[in-house]
């Protein structure tokens, strides 16, 4: 026959027993419940991105007739000694269809560059100096080219000519540049563009000394395609 303190030590090993079933589930975080809210929110947006852009692709054009904008924020150092300068210039390019696919589309570019300011650094500050030129050896190669926004790749080599003496040296310096950006195409036939460059300028060793001048480039401008 059960006794009192029997019935309260069952009691008393029951309880907890009891209670843990009783219990409710611990709350999902926060944080892991927002997760799979922002991972659908994504996919949908790139889903109607991707519509977006496949109803009005850019028109297959032969001819690419752009005006660019360049500013330098800085300098490097891969091939150039110069520090402490800056760089403005204007870019008239035309480009060429070489070869195109659903993957990307290869051009052949040429520049006319009108206007190029050069700050070289002084005792009592930069003094510029104007100068113009071209590139007529120069690449493009654009991803994507059937999207409205194209990721790209830009190369080229000229020649500059200032109204002094550069770096020390020469007034006729040579160019190379190989930058990456976006084409954002606004309608069929035309687009804005914008991305960075490397951009360097020396004599090739044609002057008593051969300092260069690298530089970091954003551009920012215009396409016509016809």
């Amino acid at each position: 026959m059960p006794t009192a303190s029997n019935i309260r030590i069952e009691i008393a090993i029951r309880d907890p027993l009891m209670e843990s079933t009783k219990r409710p589930a611990a709350p999902i975080p926060a944080k892991r419940r927002e997760i799979p809210l922002l991972l659908s929110a994504l996919l949908m947006a790139m889903f109607l991105m991707g519509v977006a852009w496949a109803q009005d692709r850019p028109t297959a054009a032969y001819n690419e007739f752009t005006l660019w904008a360049d500013g330098q924020f800085g300098n490097g150092h891969a091939f150039g000694y110069t520090t402490n300068s800056r760089m403005y210039q204007v870019e008239f390019r035309y480009g060429r269809l070489a070869r195109k696919t659903d993957l990307y589309a290869l051009h052949y570019i040429a520049e006319v560059v009108p206007l190029t300011l050069v700050g070289q650094p002084q005792p009592n500050g930069r003094v510029y100096a104007y100068g113009g030129g071209g590139s007529p050896i120069g690449a493009q190669i654009n991803f994507l080219p059937n999207r409205r926004v194209q990721p790209f790749l830009t190369s080229g080599g000229g020649f500059l000519a200032f109204d002094q003496r550069m770096f020390h040296a020469t007034k006729f310096n040579f160019t190379a540049q190989l930058g990456a950006g976006l084409q954002v195409f606004t309608s069929r036939h035309h687009s804005i563009d914008f991305g960075y460059k490397y951009h360097h300028i020396s004599n090739a060793n044609r002057g008593d000394t051969n300092e260069g001048m690298d530089s970091h480039v954003l551009f920012v401008g215009v396409s016509f395609f016809r």
